[in-house]
């Protein structure tokens, strides 16, 4: 960020990451919890997704131990963050990697 590079990629991994966290596949499998903080994991990447009516960043600010202060608050990253989780919940996972 301080260098004023894209963040597109780290953006897109993130995005993954919360959308794999939603605890279904594509396909409407259930996910099972394979983390130690999965219950929080779940919660916040149910909690970031437009049907929820919450911000995509909602993700990014309910992980400060992961994200610090300067990502989770940064309208660069949170911008990219909310682009890549939109494509990949409307275009799937596969076209949202390809169209990034």
């Amino acid at each position: 960020l301080a260098a004023g590079r894209s963040v597109d990629g780290m953006a897109l991994v993130s995005a993954l990451w919360c959308r794999y966290c939603q605890g279904k596949t594509e396909s409407g499998k259930e996910i099972l919890p394979n983390d130690p903080q999965w219950d929080r994991l779940h919660a916040l990447a149910s909690s970031s997704t437009k049907e929820a009516s919450v911000s995509p960043k909602a993700w990014l600010e309910g992980l400060p131990d992961v994200y610090g202060a300067t990502v989770a608050t940064s309208p660069v990253f949170i911008q990219a963050f909310d682009k890549a989780l939109t494509r990949i919940q409307k275009d799937g996972v596969e076209t949202g990697i390809k169209k990034n």
